[in-house]
Order: C-alpha cells, then sequence, then structure tokens
C-alpha cells in the first residue's frame, strides 16, 4: 500500500484526522499529502541536515490551492494538530486548556519570584 492509497483509506472513514508529514530533502510530503486530502496537513520538516535551511522552502513555498502548515519541531507539531482535534473533541480542548492554564501559572509564579527577591 502506497502513501496515497493509506490516505485514501483514511478520507473515506469519517473520522476526524490531521496529518503531520515528517520528511526529509525536500520535504515535498506535505504538498502531496494536502494535494490528496481535505484533512488538515502539518509540515515537520527535520532541521538537522546540513541542507535543511534550503530543503524548507518546498514546505514553505507550495503551490497554489495546496493549504498546509509548517512548524519546526515535532512538539510544535503535536500541539497544532491537538489544537485542529480540539475543535471536535471536548477531551482534548480540556488537556490543552488545563496545558495553557498551567503554562500561565507557572510564568507568573516565576515572574513573582524574580521580582519579590
Amino acid at each position: 500500500m502506497d502513501t496515497l492509497e493509506i490516505v485514501a483509506d483514511y478520507e473515506g472513514d469519517g473520522v476526524p484526522t490531521v496529518f503531520i508529514a515528517v520528511a526529509g530533502r525536500s520535504n515535498g510530503l506535505g504538498p502531496v499529502l494536502s494535494g490528496n486530502t481535505t484533512y488538515p496537513v502539518i509540515n515537520a520538516p527535520p532541521l538537522d541536515a546540513d541542507w535543511a535551511a534550503q530543503d524548507i522552502w518546498s514546505s514553505l513555498r507550495t503551490p497554489s490551492g495546496l493549504g498546509c502548515s509548517t512548524v519546526l519541531g515535532a512538539d510544535e507539531a503535536a500541539l497544532a494538530a491537538a489544537k485542529i482535534m480540539s475543535t471536535v473533541d471536548y477531551m482534548v480542548f480540556g488537556r490543552l486548556l488545563v496545558k495553557q492554564l498551567d503554562s500561565v501559572s507557572s510564568v507568573s509564579n516565576a515572574d513573582k519570584a524574580i521580582c519579590y527577591q
């Protein structure tokens, strides 16, 4: 089964889905997926190779009509996918909200610790 057949299987199952495309070299996987699905596609190109600065352009400059996002790093890709999924899953929404409130609280506490030393 090739990649586009797998995408077609997901397309027909009716389950909310977000694709995260991680591919080296030209990073063309995300735009190809985006052109073959109506589901969101997030590019997360690996940036450790010598050519990474040049390779990322195929994720950033895509042909018209290919709406895919690009983030740098697996954590950011997972967070972006979770935020998309939170629009249809209240459990994901709740976990994201708790994570966000924890972050706000941590920053506030760190700020107080610095200001009142």
